[in-house]
């Protein structure tokens, strides 16, 4: 890590910003997978709040850190978090891209759904209109 990360590395927050970083997740990314607000986020690196215990652990495997390193800064070797960034950036990556991929195709099965629902609408309809000229003959 870099002079500039070790020295913010003193506090949980610091922790929380440099693994994130070297996991080369934005605020909001790191937002989106821990499910809540990206200010929250924000507000764990800078110390003015911090993780539950749940959330915690739950930063702790997104970041591929240990959650004793994420609280107290030790039993990790922080040059492991440099050596992961580029795995983690790619993998990071490839998971953003598969959200927008499951958005995409929640539009796309919800079109379809409202295609399908027409259609059966004007079977329906359909139905009707012989079943009544069937009775009027």
């Amino acid at each position: 890590m870099t002079a500039e990360n070790t020295t913010t590395s003193v506090t949980l927050g610091g922790r929380i910003q440099a693994a994130r970083e070297a996991a080369g997740l934005s605020p909001s990314q790191l937002a989106m997978r821990t499910n809540v607000q990206t200010n929250t986020t924000r507000n764990w690196e800078s110390d003015r709040s911090e993780p539950r215990a749940n959330q915690l652990t739950m930063l702790a495997g997104i970041l591929g850190v240990p959650v004793l390193w994420l609280l107290t800064g030790e039993g990790f070797d922080e040059s492991v978090i440099e050596d992961t960034m580029d795995e983690t950036r790619g993998i990071a990556g490839r998971l953003d891209r598969l959200l927008v991929a499951h958005q995409k195709c929640s539009v796309l099965i919800m079109e379809l759904l409202q295609e399908v629902n027409c259609l059966q609408n004007k079977i329906d309809i359909g139905g009707m209109e012989v079943a009544e000229a069937s009775s009027q003959k």
